[in-house]
């Protein structure tokens, strides 16, 4: 009984806002033949004192497939539409997601890094979390990984002598240098930065050289 008021009124309201919500009138079709089917069966089967097995059956099978008929046009027609409002689903008592989303954590560990300098003029910028080394994963929540760098001697001591190269997504990274630059050794300086822009710790620094 629950079950044939539920769908009764869910048709009856989706019918009405066909156009509104932006529904395909075919597939609202298809629900309406398996509720016809449906309604015929339950019927025979609900409202006869003298009801068969046979027409039992007939109304079980008929609910399974009108069941699935319905939760295919909900996937697709009612679940993720925007046009349909969490007030529109809880009239057809449908469930309404609220959507909790979990903020990203700062990170708490630095990257560790490497450079791949065997290319001319090149250096390829290698990082890993140093808390699941061997992962090539980023840590939960972070966007990527902050790149630093000075260039020439001495090793800089301080983030003030540093200038923002980029902020990767992947490693590694790659940057390319003018020939001026050949023979000296490069510094880079690495943190982690997520979703919200928070910032992780530092790096130990990692060098080398452009080579020539």
């Amino acid at each position: 009984m629950e079950f044939n008021l539920w769908q009764s009124n869910l048709v009856e309201i989706t019918g009405s806002q066909l156009v509104e919500w932006g529904i395909n009138a075919d597939d609202f079709t298809e629900v309406v033949t398996a509720q016809g089917v449906w309604n015929d069966a339950y019927g025979s089967a609900d409202i006869k004192k003298d009801r068969t097995n046979a027409e039992v059956r007939a109304k079980d099978d008929a609910r399974a497939a009108y069941e699935l008929e319905l939760r295919k046009f909900y996937k697709q027609w009612l679940a993720s539409n925007s046009r349909v409002s969490n007030k529109d689903r809880e009239r057809m008592e449908l469930t309404v997601k609220v959507e909790t989303r979990t903020p990203s954590p700062k990170p708490t560990t630095a990257p560790i890094g490497s450079v791949d300098f065997a290319t001319r003029l090149q250096h390829n910028i290698y990082f890993l979390d140093g808390a699941t080394a061997g992962s090539k994963a980023k840590p939960a929540g972070v966007h990527g990984c902050e790149i630093w760098t000075k260039i020439d001697d001495p090793a800089p001591v301080d983030a003030k002598e540093l200038v923002y190269l980029a902020t990767a997504t992947r490693s590694p990274y790659n940057t390319t240098f003018d020939g001026k630059v050949a023979g000296k050794t490069v510094y880079y300086w690495l943190r982690w930065v997520n979703t919200r822009g928070e910032l992780g710790p530092w790096s130990r620094t990692v060098s080398a050289t452009v080579a020539s």
